[in-house]
């Protein structure tokens, strides 16, 4: 369980970076457009789809340390033995949700895969196919720590009676 946590976290903290390639492709999207008057055909592309990748593989690290979205203005008003047992629910159906994606996703990325997916704009990079390869692994990452996050609030709740 350890294990899926920590590569998690790691999946989360090194992917943080995809933001500082970001920044300079967009500064120097900005230079060859203003300055030199050749704008790039592959820089929106290439950000959009290097994004959308973090996003999906993040998930797992937010989940992980319990920065996921949550309404805590209700949960906080909870007693803790509520806030414990809506944890477990919450987990257990994100479980279900994201094990459907995982499956829908896989049924999306093998077509992709095996035609070689292509964006069609200017750049026509194969941006489509890496994203839809990206979304069943981040739904399956997310998976596998809601499984150890379930059990870590199922632990809770029978450490509190």
């Amino acid at each position: 369980m350890r294990f899926i946590s920590n590569l998690n976290q790691k999946i989360g903290d090194y992917a943080s970076a995809i933001y500082f390639v970001v920044f300079v492709v967009m500064i120097y999207d900005v230079i060859v457009r203003y300055i030199y008057h050749t704008p790039t055909e592959w820089a929106l592309e290439f950000v959009i789809m290097v994004v959308g990748i973090h996003y999906v593989i993040s998930g797992a690290h937010a989940i992980k340390n319990n920065t996921h979205v949550r309404i805590d203005v209700i949960y906080n008003l909870l007693p803790v033995h509520m806030r414990r047992w809506m944890d477990v629910l919450a987990h257990l159906l994100a479980i279900v949700y994201l094990s459907i994606i995982v499956y829908y996703g896989v049924e999306q990325a093998l077509p992709a895969i095996e035609m070689g997916e292509r964006s069609g704009g200017g750049w026509n990079s194969l941006a489509p196919t890496y994203m839809k390869i990206a979304i069943p692994i981040g739904a399956a990452l997310m998976v596998l720590q809601s499984i150890v996050s379930f059990i870590d609030s199922v632990k809770g709740v029978r450490n509190e009676q």
